[in-house]
């Protein structure tokens, strides 16, 4: 596998340690970390490259909106995917008597947004879709979703399970009620193939610093086009507007060649509504590398044949040595999440192996990349067949 070999010369960890915790963060590929550090040598000696790290994080832009079958318009830079969940939350029109339906298997940051919502009456009531055997059923959102929902919120893969959900199926029962669905994808884009027009969703949000192999302070904001022009933000910035700095650029005029109209907020017509100020260009810089990396490699394209048979070989091998496997033996995903009595102890023990996972309350979680190999797969297997013998009894 040619396309192995490169992948793995590209990301230099692979040179030290079998990183199986890119659910936690993702490492860092070669060029992406010389891309930074260019960007800072340059502003060290010539003052900060401002107009040059715009440019990239447009094209950030357009290689994520290519990513996920998006247009460029649809897409929203951000410094990660809490904030552009929020902002998105704060451009939404409530009309405080409606219902929000999110899974208990999300991220904790939905739930603490969504209170937030509610107890300042944007909203009347949060509904939990639970879990069953690591996965929410179809059934639990149409038992839930009414025409009072106004928003179904649902991560595309669980970070605790490892499930990864029918999107287009909850998608339709959303907007069968006229409500709007919002995945966070942290956990699917850069792993496995991502189509927001093909699963119907109205938002997707996202951070870099997993599955996308980019530093923290960059993540993006796919919000689709019928629901751009719902949007009333409430909430703005300096690069929100239809007359940011950006888009005096792009138009092709001086940045600061006209004063800013303050007495009242025009907010851009596309996504870029949502990215209120200042971004960190030099994560973007980083982040427009290893996106061209991820597209170069085609790591999501991989997934059929090839990470999806790691997925598979830790899951059979977990259960041979007799854990107790959270996630769902049809999960489709690229994580995998076993019970543990002592799950950070177990991590230690591996580490001082050189094998890096991830410890969770109350179970290890095991999640490979597309550059991950078997080889490592068995390794890992070998070393639990090793230091975890009580647990295999």
């Amino acid at each position: 596998m040619d396309w192995l070999n490169e992948a793995r010369n590209r990301i230099p960890i692979t040179q030290n340690l079998i990183y199986l915790d890119n659910a936690g963060a993702g490492p860092l590929p070669r060029e992406s970390v010389e891309a930074a550090k260019s960007f800072l040598e340059k502003w060290m000696l010539e003052g900060e490259p401002w107009e040059e790290g715009l440019r990239s994080l447009i094209e950030a832009k357009r290689l994520f909106a290519e990513l996920v079958n998006a247009e460029p318009h649809e897409i929203a830079a951000v410094p990660g995917a809490t904030y552009g969940f929020n902002a998105f939350l704060s451009a939404l029109p409530f009309n405080g008597g409606g219902n929000i339906v999110v899974a208990d298997t999300n991220f904790p940051t939905t739930y603490y947004s969504l209170h937030g919502l509610r107890k300042k009456g944007f909203i009347r009531e949060i509904r939990y879709a639970r879990s069953t055997n690591g996965c929410v059923p179809i059934d639990e959102y149409e038992r839930l979703v009414d025409d009072n929902t106004v928003l179904v919120v649902v991560d595309y893969v669980s970070w605790v399970t490892g499930c990864r959900v029918d999107l287009k199926a909850i998608s339709e029962i959303a907007h069968s009620h006229n409500a709007l669905i919002i995945t966070d994808a942290f956990h699917a884009v850069g792993v496995i193939p991502v189509d927001v027009k093909a699963v119907d969703v109205d938002v997707l949000v996202t951070g870099t610093y997993k599955w996308l192999l980019a530093p923290h302070g960059a993540g993006f904001v796919y919000v689709s086009r019928k629901v751009l022009d719902i949007l009333e933000p409430s909430l703005s910035g300096w690069m929100g507007i239809e007359d940011s700095v950006i888009k005096r650029m792009l138009r092709g005029k001086k940045m600061f060649d006209q004063p800013f109209v303050i007495e009242d907020l025009i907010p851009a017509n596309d996504a870029s509504m949502l990215e209120w100020g200042t971004w960190p260009l030099l994560s973007f810089e980083a982040t427009r590398v290893s996106l061209n990396l991820i597209r170069e490699l085609d790591a999501p394209g991989r997934y059929e044949q090839h990470t999806r048979l790691l997925v598979e070989h830790v899951m059979e091998g977990l259960t041979e040595l007799g854990y107790d496997v959270v996630t769902p033996i049809d999960a489709k995903a690229a994580i995998v999440v076993f019970r543990h009595p002592r799950p950070y102890k177990l991590a230690q023990k591996l580490k001082r192996r050189h094998i890096v996972v991830s410890a969770r309350p109350g179970v290890v979680r095991v999640s490979p990349h597309f550059y991950n190999t078997m080889e490592e797969i068995d390794a890992f297997l070998q070393a639990l067949r090793e230091e975890d013998k009580p647990a295999n009894k």
